[in-house]
């Protein structure tokens, strides 16, 4: 869940700036005026380092919140925790430039998804010009934060949101990804609320990967704020401090959904391939000669095989082109079964192949079924011109007769074959098919964590990311 808890009045003034900004060199932040106290809790030097807009501190020496706007620095709350669990990875009092913009970290927390306990970091940042934004790192990833004033159009928090509910806003929709009970677990810096460990807010976070829209609920107040996921490389270079950052694991609500551009591109140029493949072979269809050379009838005797059939020569005139032969046998519930070789009767060049016919029906549980055929084709490409003829030896089985039965191998110049389109459109759709699989696993990583997901093994999905 996005990090923005309850807002003073400080807040809205200050987001109001935020909605204003307008695109003119931004002036260089003037040097805060810091003011100190001693803690009213340890003794401790504590300093404010923008008196007026921050309304807690927390005690660097003993973890006590302290309320700033109290005369007395009235004590919020004692943290009693170890505080070595928690340590900021951007340390504050950082500067670093953002969205065109130089931001101060001046506070810092961890939060708690009560339900799962679930742990993520927010980072509260400030400008003097332009008031306060968020960064929240998940598991590694960040996400810049923007409170904002307009409401988007959803359901109100009087009961938990079923799958699949949306938020819209500015005309884009997003998903419901989380709800629960988001608690303060630790707190360090200023902040321009009285924020104390143990507070909580009832959240909501939808998202349009890589945008989230995310609402909290304290009392009758609701504050719903903007996240955009950021990559941790330009948060390194911009507060320079690339080996404290935690490692990233799983896939992130917000990361931005790459494998569906990249399926979109990939499926456009199988598109234009296929199209250019059709068209391709509508071509070479047209022009195909399509003539038969050779009709040869024989017998053959059932269950058994017979050698050395040769037929007569026949001529494959005019350019280089493919011959198509035919095979036809009455098969029924049997098979039969020829090898032989396409031969150039003038150098002795040769072209094996084989070639099975086979037939079979019958009934079954689920009724009448077959498979086969009593024809069968195969194609030799790039045959030379001149003159051929074909030696073929015969081999049958599973006939239930004895008596000499008739097959017929035709041969054709220059016939159509669809095969090899065939094979290459099939072989075209596993690159779209493999990153649409893809695609498929890293949306349902990115679910593993929502109690919202449209997948509903998620889980095992997540478990390779």
């Amino acid at each position: 869940m996005a990090g923005k808890d309850e807002a003073g009045n400080n807040e809205a003034s200050n987001n109001e700036a935020s909605n204003n900004d307008v695109p003119k060199k931004e002036p260089k932040p003037a040097k805060p005026l810091a003011k100190m106290f001693a803690c009213t809790a340890c003794g401790a030097s504590v300093t404010i380092n923008y008196p007026g807009a921050s309304m807690s501190v927390v005690c660097k020496s003993c973890n006590s919140t302290i309320d700033v706007t109290s005369e007395a620095y009235r004590i919020l709350s004692t943290y009693v925790g170890k505080t070595s669990l928690f340590k900021p990875d951007i340390p504050l009092g950082s500067r670093g430039k953002l969205k065109g913009k130089e931001w101060e970290v001046i506070g810092f927390l961890v939060r708690e998804e009560t339900g799962s306990h679930y742990f993520w970091s927010e980072y509260l940042l400030f400008n003097p010009y332009y008031g306060y934004r968020w960064l929240v790192e998940d598991k590694g990833y960040w996400n810049f934060v923007t409170t904002i004033k307009r409401k988007p159009e959803a359901k109100t928090f009087t009961q938990v949101p079923s799958k699949g509910v949306v938020a819209k806003l500015d005309g884009k929709s997003y998903q419901i990804y989380n709800y629960g009970t988001a608690a303060v677990k630790y707190v360090l810096g200023e902040f321009y609320w009285r924020v104390v460990v143990g507070s909580s807010v009832l959240a909501a976070d939808y998202i349009d990967p890589p945008m989230m829209l995310s609402a909290e609920k304290d009392g009758f107040e609701i504050v719903w704020s903007l996240a955009e996921y950021m990559d941790a490389k330009e948060i390194h270079k911009a507060f320079k401090v690339a080996d404290r950052f935690p490692f990233q694991s799983g896939v992130p609500a917000t990361r931005p959904p790459t494998e569906l551009k990249e399926l979109s591109q990939i499926g456009a140029l199988c598109a234009i391939f296929c199209i250019f493949l059709t068209c391709a072979q509508f071509y070479f269809t047209a022009k195909a000669p399509q003539q038969t050379v050779l009709q040869y009838d024989g017998t053959f005797s059932p269950n058994n095989k017979k050698a050395d059939i040769t037929t007569p020569v026949f001529a494959m005139k005019d350019d280089t082109t493919n011959a198509v032969i035919t095979l036809r046998a009455p098969v029924s519930n049997s098979w039969f079964y020829v090898s032989g070789e396409l031969v150039n009767d003038a150098d002795g060049t040769t072209y094996p192949f084989e070639k099975s016919v086979e037939y079979y029906f019958g009934t079954d549980s689920d009724g009448s079924w077959s498979e086969g055929s009593d024809t069968a084709q195969l194609g030799v490409s790039s045959v030379p011109p001149g003159n051929y003829y074909l030696n073929i030896d015969t081999e049958s089985g599973d006939f239930r007769q004895s008596n000499a039965q008739q097959f017929s191998v035709t041969v054709g110049r220059g016939y159509p074959i669809y095969d090899n389109y065939w094979w290459i459109l099939s072989a075209l759709f596993v690159v779209p098919l493999y990153s649409f699989v893809a695609m498929q696993s890293v949306e349902a990583a990115r679910w593993s964590n929502s109690d919202y997901s449209p997948y509903p093994s998620a889980e095992s999905y997540s478990e390779s990311y």
